[in-house]
């Protein structure tokens, strides 16, 4: 089966013979592929709602592998028992979606080894949540999928270590090892908060609050651009 750029880099980051539980699995491609090429003995694929727990049935049943893949209908990872699996990956959905699903389930997130995580928005706030919540981040990925960049994050159990607020929010494993998409993907970044800036200075007597912001986003900008400069 062949995956998207996006989820085939959500696998390369799953350890081979671990048991991997995929949560808003869609049409369960990805358990799939991971069972095919001989990465997983076994995945769960989880969903909620009602038309995509069917379809991964249908997918499931179509490859032939419905001794190796279960697919779970619920919300979340209360599908999961307590130590059950040992990866999860919760991915294409938002940083407030991976949240709440992780602090919903306590027991379970404990028990989990490795989070695979592919946040569609809001991946800057959702590394800072983890780095509070005493996850540290083992690897990180940036894909380019039709013109648009995705971010991977793999985290275990611990405590990540200092950085700056900036670094830690753009990716610490991404700075450190200098990823090839990593300029481009700041570049994108840099115009997004100069097109804000310009926005809010054409506006006429601004309130302290937005003062403030426009302080705020001319800090970040000479951040990122100094990070930029080091690549």
């Amino acid at each position: 089966m062949k995956l998207s750029p996006r989820l085939k880099q959500v696998a390369a980051l799953v350890p081979k013979g671990s048991i991997v539980a995929d949560i808003g699995s869609d049409h369960a491609f990805l358990p799939v592929y991971l069972v095919k090429q001989g990465l997983c003995p076994r995945v769960i694929a989880g969903e909620i709602n009602e038309k995509p727990y069917l379809l991964a049935l249908q997918q499931v049943e179509k490859s032939g592998l419905a001794t190796s893949i279960q697919v779970r209908r619920g919300d979340g990872l209360k599908i999961l028992a307590p130590g059950e699996v040992d990866v999860v990956v919760l991915a294409g959905m938002g940083g407030r979606t991976i949240r709440k699903i992780m602090c919903d389930s306590p027991e379970v997130t404990e028990s989990v080894r490795r989070f695979i995580l592919q946040p569609m928005t809001e991946a800057e706030e959702i590394r800072l949540w983890l780095s509070r919540h005493y996850f540290r981040i083992t690897a990180e990925a940036l894909v380019k999928e039709k013109g648009h960049f995705y971010e991977v994050i793999v985290v275990e159990h611990g405590l990540e270590p200092a950085s700056a607020e900036i670094i830690l929010t753009l990716g610490p494993r991404l700075v450190a090892e200098k990823h090839p998409l990593l300029r481009e993907h700041l570049n994108i970044l840099i115009r997004r908060e100069q097109a804000i800036l310009r926005q809010m200075e054409g506006r006429a007597g601004l309130s302290t609050e937005n003062w403030e912001r426009m302080r705020a986003i001319k800090t970040r900008l000479a951040r990122l651009e100094g990070i930029r400069a080091c690549l």
